[in-house]
């Protein structure tokens, strides 16, 4: 994947976006295995997609109506790459149809994304162009969506006021149940996130972290506790902001809360799902009708099962879990909500175990 996200740099359209959030962005894509005859795109989905052949013969053909309102039909091949090149590259168009000649491999990445990313970089490029390390910094996030919408005045901030840390391997960073004082980012190293579960009691690895992701984001918005250990297992380097520069800088107005009445008529309209935060006997206990239970403590590692077109409302019992639910989500790019006073608060009916 280093290599191809070398060679992606090399287009202008990818051109601004660092190496490191290119090599995060192809580890999340499949490669996809297709035969002869096989659709790789169709018109549905083709406008916001790229597409990246690395092996094969394909066929693009894309609808377009001229100025004398005729429609016309144009089409190209997309042979194998060239020697030295790991890819051939088709760019995300409207109404284009991609069908495999031959036997492909390929893979396809959201235009949207890559967007996002390439503004996020320019955005910053201009503010930090004096200052090498903090531009570097922002060239290592992998998951933008913890500051896209702060104001650019508190994201640079918050950047300049992460402090390094050098860590060894073994060294325990963060441990469950400890009061919530520092959001970290990885800047160089790997580490495991350990939890135990608070109804079993089985303890296990949910999550492998390394260069550019973050972790202890949710304590710090519940002004709770930690619920995972995170442990290095190789030495490093982490970037850590103090609980007072986060909840200054990055926690205000970055969850939205919604009334009930407001989400009963979202979610009615189906503008908007639930999602459930909270323990399975909560939810065994009483919920609101239509809630997919994903509790807190599991929701980052099944993120991957929401669609991220839609837009949900996180709810919990008082609305203290279901804002790092919605952060969560939200730093990934997806729509979240969060229930204002949670089901504690709710005034209408619900789904109940009988007595």
């Amino acid at each position: 994947m280093k290599d191809l996200a070398r060679h992606l740099r090399t287009l202008k359209l990818f051109s601004h976006i660092p190496l490191k959030q290119l090599e995060h962005l192809l580890e999340n894509r499949p490669v996809v295995m297709a035969q002869a005859g096989d659709l790789l795109l169709d018109e549905a989905g083709s406008e916001r997609l790229h597409l990246l052949l690395l092996q094969g013969t394909a066929r693009a053909e894309r609808n377009w109506v001229a100025p004398d309102k005729t429609t016309h039909l144009s089409c190209r091949i997309l042979n194998a790459p060239e020697p030295g090149a790991p890819f051939t590259f088709l760019g995300a168009a409207a109404r284009r149809r991609v069908q495999a000649v031959t036997e492909v491999r390929y893979l396809v990445l959201d235009g949207d994304t890559t967007d996002e990313l390439a503004g996020w970089n320019e955005r910053f490029s201009e503010a930090f162009s004096d200052n090498p390390e903090l531009h570097r910094r922002i060239g290592l996030i992998k998951q933008i969506g913890l500051f896209r919408h702060l104001p650019l005045e508190n994201a640079a901030e918050a950047f300049k006021r992460m402090r390094p840390r050098a860590v060894q391997a073994g060294e325990t960073v963060i441990k469950q149940g400890e009061k919530g004082d520092a959001y970290y980012i990885v800047d160089s190293g790997e580490a495991e996130v350990i939890r135990t579960d608070a109804m079993s009691g089985e303890t296990g690895c949910v999550a492998q972290l390394s260069s550019g992701d973050g972790f202890g984001e949710e304590a710090l918005l519940q002004d709770g506790y930690r619920n995972a250990t995170v442990t290095m297992t190789a030495p490093g380097h982490l970037l850590v902001l103090e609980k007072a520069d986060f909840d200054a800088l990055i926690k205000p107005g970055f969850v939205e809360e919604i009334a009930p009445e407001q989400a009963l008529a979202m979610v009615d309209s189906g503008k908007a799902s639930w999602i459930d935060c909270r323990y399975d006997l909560e939810y065994e206990e009483s919920r609101i009708p239509g809630a997919t239970l994903l509790p807190l403590d599991t929701l980052r590692a099944q993120i991957h099962t929401l669609d991220p077109e839609a837009t949900y409302i996180v709810y919990c019992r008082s609305g203290r879990r279901s804002m790092a639910g919605a952060f969560l989500l939200r730093e990934r790019n997806i729509k979240a909500l969060s229930l204002a006073g949670g089901i504690k608060g709710w005034p209408y009916a619900v789904d109940a175990a009988p007595l």
